[in-house]
């Protein structure tokens, strides 16, 4: 499966919204749109609808990753490792050294995918996610 990742778009957010709502702990629309005005959000678009979604912030140097999100009929085919690799391109462009994330700490299968793409696991944040409940996993890597 092949999908063009782009910068997401203000007409974006309502579908991206839509998509959040498939997972727990989503985004709101109006925060979809808030994070955008920050301009470090892109989607991956397949067989012609978005497929998937990521969500950054970035602050002098430091960047973080708010939201991964793939449709469930898109995952395991790459798309959020694409939609990763772009957003640490921009990112780098825009000069952030780092990137830090917070994962779920039963989501092996994220956990796999950011070790794969070189973040370390670099704490644990107890009782950070509330449905379900579960601890965050902090992890960092250096662009």
């Amino acid at each position: 499966m092949s999908a063009a990742v782009r910068g997401m778009r203000p007409e974006d957010a309502a579908v991206a919204a839509a998509l959040e709502a498939t997972v727990p702990d989503s985004w709101s629309e109006e925060s979809i749109r808030q994070t955008l005005a920050q301009g470090h959000c892109c989607v991956a678009e397949a067989e012609g609808r978005i497929a998937g979604l990521c969500l950054c912030g970035l602050v002098l140097d430091e960047a973080s990753v708010y939201a991964v999100t793939v449709d469930a009929s898109f995952r395991r085919q790459g798309i959020a490792r694409a939609m990763l690799s772009w957003m640490f391109s921009h990112l780098a462009s825009q000069g952030a050294k780092r990137v830090y994330l917070e994962v779920r700490s039963q989501n092996v299968p994220a956990r796999a995918l950011y070790k794969a793409l070189g973040f370390c696991e670099a704490g644990l944040r107890r009782g950070f996610y509330r449905n379900p409940a579960d601890d965050a996993v902090l992890m960092t890597k250096e662009l």
